[in-house]
């Protein structure tokens, strides 16, 4: 196997063999690019021209000719993001609002990424998203074929650590100044944000958990009830860096630990990078987690698959059901013929049994066939029907309820309530992003005073941060959370119905698109997903003002707002569920 890793400014290599004891790398080498990739990772010809050349440096120190190429990534080359599940959705449903969520990024053609999601299971809490480079995936694909070997895995090193360490729960932070990036794994559950320090005590920055408490406390940076989780950081930390994750399960990661290397003074190697190399030859999750070298699409992640220790633990309990199994057959086997004879007397009775008992029920059911059909049974006459006494017939069959739950229709009004509190309350031009779900709420606004979001929507947020942007520092950037607590009355319902709906919109909206997904089917009713894309501030207000009015036969499940506050050109995502009939 062989192993490469990109930095910015360089390539590192080393091959292995797949033993599970006495480790060694051989081969490890750095060879330093022409020039920096990090601002070529779009362009393609450039990235070959680049990669080229170190890649036939790499091929030199280890042969790729019949080889498995492993490739590591530093996550600064990806771009994550995380999307909350509807359980009423299906899979290609969810990839589909991926992919039209990465078509409201307006990039450019030469700027295409390849996306990939991945759903911890039995949680399916939410999809892990990673967005890569088209042109630097194809770029290492193509070069690692042409050079004779199998491009066999390629993934960001935040994976390695969360799915091939060992453990089922895990965080890797990555440090910038005084903050500190983290992504984590923790109930079946994906997790980021970022931590910051100031006078030695943390504060959450940014976090998807529900509450910054739950963020200190997985990450072990406060005292907590709650259970906190290893961390790993594959960076070089100082002393000072190090005592402020004192009271954390940190976890030291140092490059070649219990690998011998042939060569190189493992030392003098880049140290980041050196232990990205290191997860590659050690992590037991590379043939599970992302590969970006697949085919892009949402893949499924299961620890028991992973982990050893709960894989010998099904194996052995699959060994202890064979043992039995072998008991009882021997058991059997010692038994003389006449209990041999009896037990097949037995068998044959309770065969008979069985048949008889089958052929009534057939029986009884066709009988109640035939009455419900009132059809003749017995004689010749047309008129002779079975009837039962003591039931009433005439009462009918009732009928499934056709209407949707409360609770959607709860949720579909408070999601409606909070999109026209905030768009009327405050400057639609000032957000940079606004989220609203089911039970989730989620904003970025940028303005020079406080906007005081608790105080429009009569609630308190999850979490809650601030930043200063441009020289003087006058104006900031303020990012809310808030869970989106259900109406506890029955909203009234609105007076517009679907045919009401498209036409108000035909005749008030100017820029607006439809696109419709695959029916959903449940157990009493069938739902037409539907997204209602809106373009301009004026369209996207009378838009919500015009599904503010829906009524129950029309559900709205999640609102999407994006937009750039120092060049204004908003566009929203109502992403609505029709009651078909």
């Amino acid at each position: 196997m062989v192993g490469l890793v990109l930095s910015d400014t360089f390539l590192l290599t080393a091959s292995w063999e797949d033993r599970d004891e006495n480790r060694s790398a051989s081969g490890v080498l750095q060879i330093p690019f022409t020039e920096p990739i990090s601002s070529l990772l779009h362009d393609e010809s450039e990235l070959n021209a680049v990669l080229a050349s170190a890649l036939r440096q790499a091929k030199e120190a280890n042969p790729f000719e019949g080889q498995e190429i492993y490739v590591g990534l530093p996550d600064s080359f990806v771009e994550h993001s995380i999307v909350p599940i509807e359980k009423d959705l299906s899979t290609d449903d969810h990839l589909n609002y991926i992919q039209w969520l990465e078509s409201q990024k307006q990039r450019s053609e030469d700027h295409s990424v390849y996306l990939f999601g991945q759903v911890y299971f039995p949680s399916e809490h939410s999809i892990h998203v990673c967005g890569v480079s088209r042109a630097l995936v194809r770029t290492l694909k193509l070069s690692i074929g042409e050079l004779g070997g199998t491009a066999h895995w390629l993934g960001p090193v935040s994976s390695m650590y969360l799915d091939g360490s060992g453990m089922s729960e895990a965080a890797m932070v990555h440090r910038r100044g005084n903050k500190y990036s983290f992504m984590k794994v923790q109930d079946n559950v994906f997790g980021m944000g970022t931590v910051t320090f100031s006078g030695g005590i943390a504060k959450v920055s940014s976090t998807t958990d529900d509450s910054d408490e739950i963020t200190l406390a997985a990450l072990g940076l406060e005292k907590s009830e709650l259970d906190d989780i290893p961390i790993f950081c594959p960076q070089k930390l100082g002393r000072q860096a190090k005592s402020a994750w004192e009271l954390s399960d940190f976890r030291l990661s140092i490059p070649f630990e219990n690998i011998e290397v042939d060569g190189v003074n493992p030392n003098k190697l880049p140290y980041y990078e050196a232990n990205i190399l290191t997860q590659l030859i050690n992590s037991i999750g590379l043939g599970h987690s992302f590969n970006f070298f697949g085919e892009p699409g949402i893949t499924d992640f299961f620890f028991t698959k992973v982990i050893p220790d709960l894989i010998e633990l099904d194996d052995q309990e699959e060994e202890e059901q064979g043992e039995a199994v072998g008991l009882v057959v021997e058991d059997k086997a010692e038994e003389d013929i006449d209990v041999k004879e009896k037990t097949s007397q037995s068998f044959t009775g309770f065969a008979l049994s069985i048949v008889l008992i089958v052929g009534a029920f057939i029986g009884f059911n066709y009988l109640k066939l035939q009455d419900q059909l009132n059809n003749p049974l017995f004689g010749v006459s047309k008129d002779f029907v079975i009837t039962r006494s003591g039931i009433d017939d005439t009462t009918g069959i009732k009928t499934a309820d056709k209407a949707p739950p409360i609770d959607l229709i709860k949720q579909s009004r408070a999601i409606s309530s909070s999109i026209i509190t905030l768009l009327t309350e405050t400057d639609l031009n000032r957000y940079n992003a606004l989220t609203i779900t089911k039970s989730f709420l989620s904003l970025e606004y940028l303005s020079g005073v406080n906007p005081n979001i608790e105080n429009i929507l009569g609630m308190e947020p999850t979490s809650f941060s601030v930043e200063a942007t441009g020289k003087d520092s006058t104006v900031f950037l303020w990012y809310y959370s808030f869970e989106l607590p259900a109406p506890e009355t029955m909203p009234a319902p609105g007076e517009l119905s679907k045919i009401d709906l498209m036409v108000q919109m035909d005749t008030t909206l100017t820029d607006y698109s439809l696109k419709y997904f695959e029916q959903v089917f449940t157990k009493n009713q069938i739902y037409g997903p539907l997204l209602i894309w809106v373009r301009g501030k004026a369209d996207i207000l009378q838009a919500g003002a015009i599904i503010s009015n829906i009524n129950d036969s029309i559900l709205l499940r999640k609102f999407v707002l994006f937009n750039q506050s120092d060049n204004p050109n908003p566009r929203a995502g109502f992403y609505v569920s029709i009651l078909e009939d």
